[in-house]
């Protein structure tokens, strides 16, 4: 039987970032990090990536950015064109990179390659059946070979399915499909893109029920094209995706067709259980408004490593770091979350008419100079709102919480 000091079951952003991280803090650590894949990499997902969350996790974050390959990044961002359902053409753009689109494929290579520099274990084709518990404490895991790994702490990182968390604490409901975005993505070869700096963000109805549709440009004349449909509109998003493939007119050659599920859910309550934690997608913590889970999974991971290096090297209970883990996120992405989740829910309730009013009475020229969300900015903007139209701005005053 192998035994580790920390098991992190899933090999995505949180759970790489989650080992680099422990390894980090605590070189002497030894962690094991279990993935069904064959490899690691090539995950399903539009690939951006905002800058912010390198500066968001300190010299963590320069440390990973300063050691990630120039491959990984396909093309730098600058702004987004936003797309209204009237066809509107809105574009924000500023001198200031905001990010990039990734390769994403070679980006989870590249951290797995950071993390077995510093010592860590990868192990593929390994499948957890269940965790293994006694009393109330997570003794380890089993593999689909019958083999026991026991470990001091268990880290659930295999994403939406929470597949470690279900069985541990016996959950059998399943995910709410109004948090739910059902996701298709074409890649694109040979396509014609004007602004290839700029994320493009198409809003409506009638490409997207409760989602957006979106192109992500990469150099030479590549790009990401998918759209997201909230799960309880829509059984399928594929036949949503061809009409915005043949609206779009991109004249390119589509070389991969895929589709996958992303949570939109607000933070849970709990994501710790005993020596057990979830971490990302598990936890719940792709930002529900654009779906994009990488930042928040590589900040989480972050987080999460941190505490347990801290709670090895400073003999504390694991248990007490990892509640310490869930105390810190909550603090820092608590309200800013929980402010994403209401803003997700007001515009999968809007109509397309009062899409466009929101937007237009946002993307003012006095706004645009600034950028700032604040909440002076905010109830300016529910101001402009209510002049047109006095029923809509009550709504985002409801679903905003401040009404």
């Amino acid at each position: 039987m192998s035994e580790y000091d920390v098991i992190i079951v899933g090999a995505g952003p949180a759970g790489l970032s989650t080992g680099i991280s422990t390894l980090y803090t605590n070189k002497d650590a030894n962690v094991l990090i279990v993935d069904s894949r064959q490899e690691v990499g090539e995950e399903k997902c539009a690939e951006g990536l905002s800058k912010d969350w390198f500066d968001h996790m300190s010299k963590y974050g320069k440390y990973l950015l300063s050691r990630l390959e120039p491959k990984c990044f396909e093309n730098e961002i600058y702004g987004v064109l936003l797309v209204l359902p009237s066809r509107k053409e809105i574009k924000i753009r500023t001198k200031k990179k905001h990010g990039w689109v990734l390769n994403k494929d070679f980006f989870l290579k590249n951290l797995a390659k950071i993390f077995e520099k510093r010592g860590g274990e990868i192990q593929l084709n390994t499948s957890i059946i269940r965790p293994v518990i006694k009393g109330k404490v997570v003794y380890g895991v089993e593999t689909n070979e019958g083999n026991m790994i026991k470990g001091r702490c268990v880290i659930d990182a295999t994403g939406i399915n929470q597949t470690i968390w279900k069985k541990a604490l016996n959950i059998t409901e399943p995910l709410d499909k109004k948090n739910i975005e059902i996701c298709c993505q074409y890649k694109v070869v040979d396509c014609d893109i004007s602004d290839d700096d700029l994320l493009q963000i198409y809003s409506s109805e009638n490409i997207a029920p409760g989602g957006y549709g979106w192109v992500f440009p990469k150099r030479g004349n590549k790009a990401n094209v998918g759209i997201g449909c909230q799960g309880s509109r829509v059984m399928s998003a594929v036949p949503y995706q061809e009409k915005f493939w043949e609206m779009l007119k991109l004249n390119g050659k589509i070389v991969s067709k895929k589709g996958g599920t992303v949570d939109t859910c607000n933070l849970p309550e709990s994501f710790v259980w005993s020596n057990l934690a979830c971490v990302g997608s598990s936890a719940r913590f792709t930002n529900p408004v654009h779906g994009g889970g990488t930042g928040p999974g590589l900040f989480g991971g972050y987080i999460l490593g941190k505490n347990i290096g801290n709670a090895f090297i400073h003999r504390m209970p694991v248990e007490d770091a990892l509640v310490d883990y869930q105390r810190e996120i909550k603090s820092i992405r608590g309200k800013a979350h929980e402010y994403h989740y209401r803003v997700k829910n007001l515009l999968q309730a809007c109509s397309d008419e009062e899409l466009e009013m929101i937007f237009s009475s946002i993307l003012t020229d006095e706004w645009m100079k600034s950028m700032s969300f604040t909440r002076r900015e905010i109830l300016k903007v529910i101001g402009r709102i209510s002049k047109k139209s006095l029923r809509l701005g009550l709504k985002v005053m409801k679903y905003l919480g401040l009404g």
